[in-house]
């Protein structure tokens, strides 16, 4: 299966130009489904990379306590939200003895959610995520997620920590947002740098290139026996 991977010219980067410029820190102590909204000049169908780092401070993230970016159109605001997410919901949104709270997700309230993720105040996280369309999808249906990630894997592509199937009958999106829930008690989260790309040039998946290294080695093997 074919990936995206070059960045286009046209991105929204904390500090670059856009629709509206990002900044640098986003502040968020409230609950709001459009805490924070950023309409792009053009709409986007192809894959996106989204990237940020975030800490929280004042209290401990409980559950269901949540914020996330999500992927919609501006001309159904109200309802943007319940798109494509990546974010935190504290102890899977249900608590019990579930401590991850990380997750991507295509659509819908739940999950999944990441392994080993149980949030600690004070401590800053990368996140660093892959919306796309796979298989031949004309609407959005993997979600790929890394925590802190490093600059192999976010140039690469690979080893992702999450991977969320699934529909989310979203063909193109022209606006993003962050939609936050829970944030009582004195709960302050501060996102930074975030940078939502484009992408453009084609290349394969590594599972693509895993075969594709099979078969030129198979071919490889059968030149020589024909040499022989």
């Amino acid at each position: 299966m074919i990936r995206n991977i070059a960045l286009l010219a046209l991105s929204l980067t904390a500090g670059a130009a856009s629709a509206a410029t990002i900044p640098a820190t986003l502040t968020f102590n409230s609950d709001s489904n459009t805490a924070y909204t950023n309409v792009m000049p053009t709409a986007q169908s192809g894959s996106v990379l989204i990237d940020f780092s975030f800490t929280y401070t004042g209290a401990t993230v409980d559950n269901n306590d949540f914020l996330a970016l999500w992927f919609g159109n501006s001309n159904n605001l109200s309802q943007a939200y319940k798109g494509p997410n990546v974010g935190f919901k504290a102890n899977c949104g249900t608590g019990g003895s579930c401590t991850n709270d990380l997750f991507a997700r295509l659509g819908g309230e739940g999950g999944p959610f990441m392994n080993n993720s149980n949030l600690v105040a004070g401590t800053t996280y990368n996140i660093f995520a892959n919306l796309y369309k796979a298989a031949g999808s004309t609407t959005y249906n993997r979600f790929d997620m890394w925590l802190n990630a490093t600059a192999n894997e976010k140039s690469s592509l690979t080893g992702a920590d999450l991977m969320a199937t699934g529909n989310s009958n979203l063909t193109s999106f022209n606006t993003i947002g962050i939609r936050t829930l829970g944030l009582d008690k004195g709960l302050t989260v501060n996102l930074n740098g975030l940078s939502v790309s484009g992408l453009e040039s084609e290349v394969p998946e590594p599972g693509s290139v895993a075969l594709m290294g099979l078969a030129l080695a198979g071919l490889a093997f059968t030149r020589r026996n024909k040499r022989g």
